[in-house]
């Protein structure tokens, strides 16, 4: 398909192989007219899903763009299919290595990477006083689901049975980001502090001379 409408759009001879099939690519993408006959093949425009930086479509760097399916493509070809005013576009959190964070209203059950970033993050229950180990709790949507609640790193964090099922149904509610102090109020109208998890992390001295 791309072969196809790259001659088409480029003549032979002016742009080399890639650079036709690149520019293809993008008429594909974005239904323009040069390749309406391959867009729109069996009268549906093709639909595809691209996962780009926010610094690259901001002009702040030039890493590549990544196509479902098909793999890199370049930072202007990216910018390019952005620019699309038909398109529809998620913001993603990731983590320094890549890994999904924010899975917004796309899926009710945390993935595994973000399930391990919150285990890891919170070490243990986050109700105030409960130490039960994190990798026993459930992953708990501070903001439930069913009210507009999303599966993300800012919505999500560990509870032991006792205290999920304490929140949803004893009238005990929580505020606060996971990642920082949360507080809890009873049914009473007393609050308490539930503090983050942490690590520590000891001094290291030299060796003794």
């Amino acid at each position: 398909m791309i072969a196809a409408g790259a001659s088409s759009i480029v003549p032979l001879g002016v742009a080399s192989a890639d650079q036709r099939r690149a520019d293809a690519l993008v008429a594909l993408l974005l239904g323009t007219d040069e390749v309406d006959a391959v867009g729109s093949w069996q009268g549906r425009a093709p639909s595809v899903q691209l996962t780009v930086a926010a610094t690259t479509l901001l002009g702040l760097d030039d890493h590549p763009g990544e196509l479902d399916g098909y793999g890199p493509i370049p930072a202007a070809m990216a910018r390019a299919i952005a620019a699309d005013p038909t398109g529809t576009w998620r913001r993603l959190l990731t983590d320094n290595s890549g890994r999904l964070l924010d899975y917004g209203r796309t899926t009710y059950r945390p993935p595994q990477p973000l399930v391990d970033h919150v285990i890891a993050r919170d070490r243990t229950c986050r109700f105030p006083g409960c130490t039960r180990p994190a990798r026993r709790c459930h992953i708990d949507h501070q903001l439930p689901w069913n009210e507009h609640g999303t599966t993300a790193e800012c919505n999500c964090q560990c509870l032991c049975s006792r205290h999920h099922h304490l929140k949803h149904e004893t009238g005990w509610t929580v505020t606060g980001h996971p990642a920082d102090d949360l507080t809890w109020t009873s049914p009473t109208g007393h609050t308490y502090r539930a503090p983050p998890g942490h690590y520590d992390t000891p001094d290291h001295e030299g060796p003794p001379f």
